[in-house]
């Protein structure tokens, strides 16, 4: 499992940028040199104070400067060109329109992928770095000497030949496509076992020098577990009852953005989710089980639908 960079405590070589701090340093040096300074810097009109003050946010850039360039060299915190050189070192290259976050990733999973394919982190990073339209991918071993790979992917295709319970899918999973307006608008719908970016990305890892001699490759699309969520806010007379439904739905679409492989949508998550602040219990409806997901199968919540209902205590 790769680190989770978020937990990292901040850097030591980091300072804190303080202005005043330095200032009065650099008063106490000189006053510590010349006694009779003391009482010139007193005055806020005095040319050797604002040359002082000059000096003082000069070295301010100087040390917010240091400050980037070890940044620069730091996985967790380099950013745009920065974070590209880094990538290099492991041979990868920033895909159109990827973002930092993700390539971030890619290169913590690039020391697990030094050599060739293997470990079930190396063959992710290699899916992953096949395609950005590539967004998830799981690994398994279904029977000795065979690797399973399934791919979360994203295909953009016209609104007008993608039902809503697709275009629900996609949403949910990769946000709104950026040409979403207008007749030929474009959505986004989850790949599946013939279209193209499959069969790329399996011709990609199959390459001479990723598989690895006497393993067998099968790559495939995400089985994707589509859910509905149905429940009633039991709540005391007062509070904006579409507040609280507008709230809680919020709260499981925030939970559904987390979706992942062989993540159970869980009716106690969905339950905690609903819950909150004037809000005294929860009826969940549907979906009536939690849904277990195994390899290569993600969970989708597609449908949200809140109701409320007001009690006295």
């Amino acid at each position: 499992m790769s680190l989770d960079l978020s937990s990292l405590p901040a850097p030591a070589v980091v300072q804190v940028l303080d202005y005043e701090a330095v200032l009065a340093g650099l008063r106490a040096d000189l006053i510590a040199r010349h006694p009779a300074a003391a009482e010139v810097l007193a005055l806020e009109s005095e040319p050797l104070t604002k040359l002082l003050e000059v000096a003082a946010y000069r070295e301010l850039l100087i040390r917010a400067r240091v400050n980037d360039a070890a940044r620069a060299v730091m996985l967790a915190w380099a950013v745009g060109t920065d974070l590209d050189n880094l990538a290099a070192r492991y041979d990868l290259a920033r895909q159109d329109g990827e973002d930092d976050e993700r390539l971030r990733q890619r290169v913590l999973m690039g020391y697990h992928a030094l050599s060739a394919a293997g470990s079930a982190t190396s063959w992710r990073l290699r899916a992953l770095s096949h395609s950005v339209d590539v967004r998830q991918v799981d690994v398994w071993a279904d029977r000795p000497g065979r690797v399973k790979v399934a791919l979360l992917a994203r295909v953009a295709a016209p609104a007008i030949q993608v039902d809503e319970a697709q275009q629900a899918m996609g949403r949910t999973l990769f946000g709104a496509h950026p040409h979403n307006q207008g007749a030929d608008a474009l959505c986004w719908r989850v790949a599946t076992a013939g279209d193209a970016i499959v069969g790329q990305v399996e011709a990609a890892l199959l390459a001479e020098d990723v598989r690895p001699l006497t393993v067998d490759v099968d790559v495939t699309a995400a089985r994707v577990l589509p859910l509905a969520v149905a429940a009633t806010l039991v709540h005391p007379p007062g509070p904006d009852a579409a507040l609280l439904a507008a709230g809680a739905a919020a709260r499981v679409r925030r939970l559904a953005a987390g979706t992942a492989f062989r993540v159970d949508v869980t009716r106690a998550a969905l339950i905690a989710a609903l819950m909150g602040e004037g809000i005294r219990n929860v009826q969940l409806t549907a979906p009536a089980t939690d849904v277990a997901a195994g390899p290569g199968e993600i969970p989708v919540i597609t449908a949200i639908a809140v109701a409320t209902q007001a009690r006295h205590d």
